[in-house]
């Protein structure tokens, strides 16, 4: 089994960014208020009265007003299909987990996509516009991993990012993926 983040390991920059964009020109008022929302937040953690997932909560509040939104999302993924890495591609295997942070009705519909069956990212409600439960970032993603795969051997782990040395501490061998240059981590 390998293990991946996505944004910028698999898929080729923020894919919650590239939706939030994507969702901007075609819904801009209700992005921009959310937006304006997640800023009040990102103020309050000034004084310890907010946290990062609350902020990520009003950020995508707008998504409760979508109407169909699995086609909106398909549409989402299609547009943005060619950004998934090509070594990626190369080395794909059926048990391969992705573990992101990034929201589950981005990723998911994504892996569907790429035939990933193994994902773990943070939950959404979106219905109510929220979080549910915690940020799936850093020692959070190795909590929920261990949740379901408890004792199974991880051969290969890759991110582009130092917040998930916790993701590599599971694995055989690690990488960093910084743009398509895959990089053996040394510090595992």
């Amino acid at each position: 089994m390998n293990i991946y983040d996505f944004d910028n390991t698999i898929f080729k920059g923020d894919s919650s960014k590239r939706f939030i964009i994507y969702s901007f020109f075609r819904h801009p008022f209700l992005v921009t208020w959310s937006i304006l929302k997640g800023l009040k937040e990102a103020f309050k953690l000034l004084f310890k009265k907010s946290n990062l997932g609350l902020i990520k909560s009003e950020i995508f509040s707008f998504v409760k007003y979508i109407k169909h939104f699995d086609k909106y999302i398909d549409k989402f993924i299609l547009k943005n299909q060619d950004r998934i890495k090509k070594f990626y591609l190369e080395q794909q295997q059926d048990d391969d987990v992705v573990i992101s942070a990034s929201f589950e009705f981005i990723i998911e519909p994504f892996c569907k996509y790429l035939g990933i069956k193994n994902i773990i990212a943070t939950k959404y409600d979106l219905k109510k516009g929220h979080i549910i439960g915690k940020n799936c970032k850093g020692e959070e993603k190795i909590i929920r991993f261990k949740k379901i795969y408890n004792g199974q051997k991880v051969v290969k782990a890759y991110s582009d990012s130092l917040s998930d040395v916790p993701m590599f501490k599971l694995a055989q061998e690690a990488y960093l993926v910084d743009g398509d240059k895959i990089i053996p981590y040394p510090n595992k």
